[in-house]
């Protein structure tokens, strides 16, 4: 039981783990501003492409619907030439590849491309397969909620001037710290301390109540009442049994030390020593206490 459930427990953190790295953990690697308002959007920046400098990457955002209505996904050329400089182009996902989105947009001339999701809010990481050598313009990745904000600014006033900030590198390298490393370390954490319940709670049931090692029956040993074939030393702490010592007679005939052996039925384990005898099943002459 213990064992399935350790085996769940690291199932849900593999899968944790998988939906962290796909979907992303909703921080931002750069920030889009709008250059007059100064209000910012997150995005999230392509895994192809030229990175962002320093200063960021500013122009005018357009969206691919204010040129053709018929390829506002970005998945092929525009049929009339691109009037403008410095120009940022505002697409939507779907149809097609990024790299192809990508590649078509740079044709036309633009500095830049924003994806937009038009369904779902997360932020993802857009990825090329093959050789993206080609690609030299930069390309960032915007949720539901801001592709909206971002076409509704664009059809309001023609050419919004927006700045593309780079990468903030600290916030996603101290995400990766926490999934990678303090994530497991509170999930060992968590095994071992029910670890250490487990074993508490099977030392319990191994070692003997106390009032069941009380109502073991004591003799008083006479060294010389001692018989040929009757033990001399206690096998728990092999000291030579003296006169007038107590020793605990158990249900198996074994004495030892009261001591000795109370302490091991008590801390140890709850059966005799020597033969392995549990103490806590009763017998007619050594009835357990109710």
């Amino acid at each position: 039981m213990f064992n399935r459930f350790l085996l769940f427990l690291l199932l849900a953190h593999c899968l944790f783990v998988a939906h962290w790295v796909h979907f992303g953990n909703g921080a931002a690697d750069a920030s889009i501003v709008i250059v007059a308002t100064n209000v910012t959007f997150q995005d999230r920046i392509a895994a192809f492409g030229p990175r962002l400098t320093e200063e960021g990457l500013t122009g005018n955002l357009v969206t691919a619907a204010s040129i053709d209505k018929n390829n506002v996904k970005g998945c092929e050329r525009f049929k009339k030439p691109i009037v403008g400089k410095d120009l940022i182009i505002l697409i939507e996902r779907g149809e097609c590849s990024f790299i192809d989105k990508v590649r078509n947009m740079q044709a036309e001339g633009f500095v830049a491309v924003v994806v937009g999701d038009p369904v779902h809010r997360t932020l993802i990481t857009m990825y090329a397969t093959g050789d993206t050598r080609d690609v030299q313009i930069p390309s960032v990745f915007v949720g539901q909620d801001d592709y909206q904000k971002l076409t509704q600014l664009s059809e309001m006033e023609e050419g919004v001037l927006i700045k593309l900030t780079k990468d903030d590198i600290l916030q996603p390298l101290l995400d990766v710290i926490i999934v990678v490393i303090l994530s497991p370390t509170i999930m060992m954490i968590f095994i071992y301390i029910v670890w250490r319940i487990r074993r508490r709670q099977r030392r319990r049931q191994d070692i003997a109540p106390p009032q069941v090692v009380c109502n073991l029956p004591i003799k008083i040993y006479y060294t010389s009442r001692r018989q040929e074939n009757d033990p001399t030393e206690c096998c728990i702490c092999l000291e030579d049994y003296q006169d007038k010592d107590e020793l605990r007679i158990m249900p198996c005939k074994h004495e030892f030390h009261v001591a000795c052996i109370d302490s091991w039925l008590t801390r140890q384990k709850g059966f005799c020593p020597i033969c392995k005898r549990d103490v806590c099943t009763a017998t007619e002459e050594t009835p357990l206490l109710p």
